[in-house]
């Protein structure tokens, strides 16, 4: 085989592996992090209309980082979280009710604020930490839940 026929299968040999590499791995993020547990109770079929946040970051507990990479609306039918294209293998829209909020705690970290969230599961009664970043954000966050 000539190094130019050789060229030719590894190029595109390459790109399928590291693309299957990479839905395997934004998959087992959804799946690991909580992602698609919170997106099969609360489903967000569309984005709402409200005030939105393109490249947002948020973490579900202490795994799963979404650093920069949501698309966040906040309305007043909830929290709706949709990730970017590249990320979306596994992870379905979730819209969060504001009344599945149990409780809301605002953080100051070194150059940013964060608000963190526990979410209510309504199957189990347990709730799940979600983590959003930002001080436009958390203060919009504090504003729909009538904290601020």
């Amino acid at each position: 085989m000539t190094d130019s026929a050789l060229l030719i299968l590894i190029v595109p040999g390459f790109f399928l592996c590291f693309g299957l590499l990479w839905s395997l791995i934004v998959f087992l993020i959804s799946r690991l992090g909580g992602w698609s547990r919170l997106s099969r109770l609360y489903p967000g079929n569309r984005p709402p209309p409200g005030q939105s946040w393109r490249w947002g970051s948020a973490s579900f507990g202490l795994f799963a980082s979404y650093r920069n990479c949501l698309d966040i609306t906040l309305s007043n039918a909830g929290i709706y979280l949709r990730p970017v294209i590249f990320f979306r293998i596994g992870h379905t829209p979730i819209l969060i009710p504001w009344h599945a909020i149990a409780s809301a705690r605002r953080s100051d970290l070194l150059i940013t604020k964060a608000i963190r969230l526990e979410i209510k599961d309504p199957e189990t009664g347990a709730t799940r930490k979600l983590s959003f970043y930002g001080s436009n954000l958390a203060n919009a966050i504090e504003s729909g839940l009538g904290m601020a």
